[in-house]
C-alpha cells in the first residue's frame, strides 16, 4: 500500500483552493463526475491522463500514488493545454456560427514548442478553431486546426481570424492607407475582397493566426 493516500485525496491536493465548479471546468469534466471521483470513483484513462497533464504530474502518481523514478522525472515533459472550441472559421464557403461557444477539448503542447516556435510561456489568450472552406488553401486547408492569439488583435499585414457580418472567417488581411481592409485569399480561384472603411463597424478581429495543424488527405 502506498503512503500517498487515495485517488480522491490526491485529486483534492490538485484542487487546492478551487471550488468544485472551477476545478471541473479547468479539467473539462462535469461537476457530477468530479463529485464521483472525490467519493473514490475512478475516471476513465483519457480523463485521468488529461488531468495528469494539466497539473504536470505523472499518471502513475495520480492513479496509484506511486512516485516515478528520477530517470523518469528527468525525461518528463511539461505540457500546456490550449482549448479547442466549436467555432468554425469560414475560409471560402462556410456556415454562420452560433452564439454559444463551447469548449470541445484541451489540446496539449509542450512548453518547449510554445516557447521555441511561438515565443509563449503560457496559453493565455490562445484558442484553437477549425477552418472551413478552401479559400486559404494551401496555407490553411479545409478542416485544419488553427491556433489564434487573441492578444494580438491590432491589425497589420498578416493572417487573422475575424468576424464580419456575424460570420467568423480567416483571411490574410492588409490595411490600406485609406483605412480600408483588403481580404486576401491564398487560393487563386477565390477573389480578394475589400472592406471599405465605412463597412468596418461590423468588423471585429478575434486574433492573429500563429499556428496551423495541417492535415494531409
Amino acid at each position: 500500500m502506498n503512503n500517498n493516500g487515495t485517488f480522491s485525496e490526491r485529486l483534492k491536493k490538485l484542487m487546492g483552493d478551487d471550488s468544485r465548479a472551477e476545478f471541473a471546468e479547468k479539467c473539462n469534466i462535469s461537476v457530477g463526475a468530479l463529485r464521483n471521483y472525490l467519493n473514490d470513483g475512478m475516471p476513465s484513462a483519457d480523463k485521468a491522463l488529461r488531468i495528469a497533464r494539466l497539473f504536470n504530474v505523472s499518471i502513475e502518481w495520480l492513479i496509484e500514488g506511486t512516485q516515478i523514478s528520477k530517470l523518469n522525472k528527468a525525461q518528463s515533459v511539461d505540457f500546456i493545454t490550449i482549448p479547442r472550441v466549436n467555432v468554425h472559421l469560414a475560409a471560402g464557403g462556410g456556415s454562420l456560427n452560433g452564439d454559444n461557444i463551447e469548449k470541445l477539448e484541451d489540446i496539449p503542447f509542450t512548453k518547449s514548442f510554445l516557447g521555441g516556435k511561438l515565443g509563449r510561456s503560457t496559453a493565455e489568450g490562445l484558442i484553437i478553431l477549425t477552418a472551413d472552406g478552401d479559400s486559404m488553401d494551401p496555407l490553411i486547408a479545409d478542416g485544419d486546426l488553427v491556433m489564434v492569439d487573441k492578444k494580438r488583435n491590432t491589425l497589420s499585414d498578416g493572417v487573422y481570424a475575424f468576424v464580419y457580418g456575424g460570420l467568423a472567417r480567416v483571411k490574410y488581411l492588409r490595411p490600406t492607407i485609406q483605412g480600408d481592409v483588403e481580404l486576401i485569399s491564398q487560393n487563386p480561384i477565390h477573389k480578394d475582397e475589400l472592406l471599405k472603411r465605412s463597412d468596418l463597424e461590423d468588423f471585429h478581429i478575434i486574433g492573429k493566426v500563429v499556428w496551423c495543424g495541417h492535415r494531409f488527405t
